[in-house]
């Protein structure tokens, strides 16, 4: 019985040394495979060479040996297979096990081999197909041949382990996503074959450092190199015209970029790629939303051909100083500049006819601007917080001012209002503290809540006569205005219009007034006189002149003296009420 057993044990230690070893096999027709390499042994080979012809039977049996990711524990023969050379294999046409078409493999055939490390494609194939490496974690070399023209969408998406690929000269186009997160992938050289790069093509290669693109192509399509973390070195092709969504976002590290040729650059294209210091953009017509949002580094901008420039193209570009925008510009897009604090000069398009909202908010250092005379809109928030903006001339042809346009300018000293506006907006120059000068056209009617609120050097202002409104606020803490003049036109002014203007000595105000709010005049502990030209006493509350000391006099016309003393509120206001002859307000235009 011993001898029995020792007689099979030494029988099978032939076969347990041929185990875990490299395999070659060469089949004479397609769906022959199995044969060669039957159940027994599909999982016991590590390397595996195939030539001849295979059909869809064949491939699909090398796919499940592939993608076998665990061994039988109980079998200890087998292995994972880590090798595949094809190169000598051809791939016909045909609905064995998986439909083939002659000379392309399957797809995702490989998808998701996680020990898959070595690959050599056959000859003659037509492309890497779709998601034929996808999650192979593994995979370090492959060999592409010389007839492939596509690398077509997600063929090595995932693979985390290949740090370098040479694409073949006859390669025309590579797939949406083709290596998409390949982490280690280092380097890329591009053939000049390539004409189409499609979208996320490179997009997560966070350690690609240099890419060559020699390639004839003329679009880089939404996120080619997205999130290409360690990108510092790109050369790009004069056939590129537009590069697309995403397409270079938080590449970290790319310090400078020629784009000379290109003519779009579209959305977020460079968003937060914070050490680009350098773009060269002679040919650009159109930058997108947002597309050098957060570049940190840049320090110059010259777009001399641009026609359109997006919301937020610049914003937060920290070390900007200068901007030069030319060609046929018309609109400076909505926060395109904002909080741009380094930024000290802008040169604007002469055909510019508006500024978005915000757009240039936040651009600390912008100590002097020149508006175009073809400016016809300064929309919201436009300039709010350039606190070195010292002067500015509003040209002709503006039309509307918005809201809190120079909110907090607060070293702006001069204004000029030259066109047809007709409306200050809600905080225009509100908190602009040094202003001392402001012009303001005929055509303005209405001066909006917090208008001139806390310009605290404003000392004299000459109000246009075609006003009729004074709005909340307007005036209020003006500490440095003493005199004021209410226009002939005006019928209300609104509440707390000059609320603690505590330098402010003599007030006029128009025969037509109807209504002056609450705490309008309240805490102008300095008045000492107010001159009313209307006959009847208009409506107020009892704070409107709250805490007006009893040295202020009020002159009313001649023969309405009972008038006011009788008045509710009016009377108890002010202890000293004389009649004067009624005269023409003093405010006869624009100062």
């Amino acid at each position: 019985m011993k001898k029995r057993m020792l007689s099979i044990a030494l029988a099978l230690i032939p076969m347990l040394a041929v185990a875990q070893e490299p395999m070659t096999v060469k089949v004479d027709s397609a769906g022959q495979l199995s044969r060669q390499i039957p159940d027994s042994i599909m999982f016991t080979i590590p390397e595996l060479t195939v030539s001849g012809p295979l059909n869809g039977a064949d491939l699909k049996l090398i796919g499940q040996m592939a993608t076998r990711n665990k061994t039988d524990k109980k079998k200890e023969n087998e292995c994972l297979l880590t090798t595949i050379n094809l190169a000598d294999a051809t791939i016909v046409e045909g609905k064995e096990g998986t439909k083939t078409k002659a000379d392309e493999i399957p797809s995702g055939l490989f998808s998701e081999a996680k020990n898959l490390m070595k690959v050599v494609l056959p000859n003659g194939i037509i492309a890497v197909s779709k998601n034929l490496f996808q999650g192979c974690q593994s995979l370090v070399e492959v060999t592409i041949p010389a007839s492939v023209s596509e690398v077509e969408s997600n063929a090595f998406k995932g693979c985390t382990s290949l740090s370098a690929i040479t694409l073949p000269n006859s390669l025309r186009t590579i797939g949406a996503h083709a290596f998409d997160d390949c982490k280690v992938l280092t380097a890329i050289v591009i053939p000049e074959s390539v004409t189409t790069i499609e979208s996320s093509a490179f997009e997560g290669c966070t350690a690609l450092a240099s890419v060559t693109l020699d390639g004839k192509v003329g679009e880089l399509e939404s996120s080619t190199f997205m999130n290409c973390e360690a990108l510092s070195v790109i050369t790009l092709p004069s056939t590129l015209s537009a590069i697309g969504t995403n397409a270079f976002k938080n590449c970290k590290s790319l310090t400078t970029i020629d784009i000379s040729s290109v003519r779009e650059i579209s959305a977020s294209a460079f968003e937060d790629c914070s050490s680009l210091n350098s773009i060269i953009t002679s040919s650009t017509e159109k930058i997108g939303n947002g597309a050098f949002q957060r570049c940190m580094s840049l320090k110059q901008v010259e777009l001399p051909k641009i026609k359109k420039l997006g919301n937020n193209a610049f914003e937060k570009c920290g070390t900007l100083e200068t901007a030069v925008l030319g060609g046929g510009l018309d609109e400076v897009g909505n926060d395109a500049f904002k909080d741009c604090s380094s930024l000290q000069k802008v040169e604007l398009s002469n055909g510019l006819k508006s500024l978005g909202n915000e757009a240039f908010s936040g651009c600390k250092s912008l100590s002097d601007i020149t508006l175009p005379k073809t400016l016809s809109k300064i929309s919201s928030n436009a300039f709010t917080d350039c606190t070195s903006l010292e002067n500015i001339l509003i040209p002709s042809q503006v039309k509307s001012i918005g809201s809190n346009a120079f909110k907090n300018c607060s070293s702006l000293r001069s204004v000029q209002i030259e066109g047809f506006v007709t409306k200050i907006e809600t905080a225009t120059f509100r908190g602009c503290q040094n202003l001392k000068e402001v012009t303001m056209p005929v055509s303005v009617k209405s001066i909006g809540s917090d208008a001139f609120r806390e310009c605290a050097n404003l000392t004299d202002i000459s109000l246009p006569i075609s006003l009729t409104e004074i709005d909340n606020d307007a005036f209020r803490e003006c500490a440095a205005m003493q005199k004021i003049v209410i226009p002939a036109a005006v019928n209300s002014i609104g509440s707390d219009a000059f609320f603690k203007c505590s330098a402010l000595t003599s007030v006029e105000l128009p025969v037509g007034l109807k209504k002056i709010g609450s705490s309008a005049f309240e805490k102008c502990v300095a008045l000492t006189s107010v001159v009313i030209n209307a006959p009847l006493p208009p409506k107020i509350s009892k704070n409107t002149f709250k805490g007006v000391t009893g040295a202020c006099v009020l002159h009313v016309p001649r023969g309405c003296k009972l008038g006011y003393q009788q008045e509710k509120i009016w009377g108890p206001a002010f202890s000293q009420i004389e009649e004067v002859q009624l005269v023409p307000l003093k405010s006869e235009g624009v100062k």
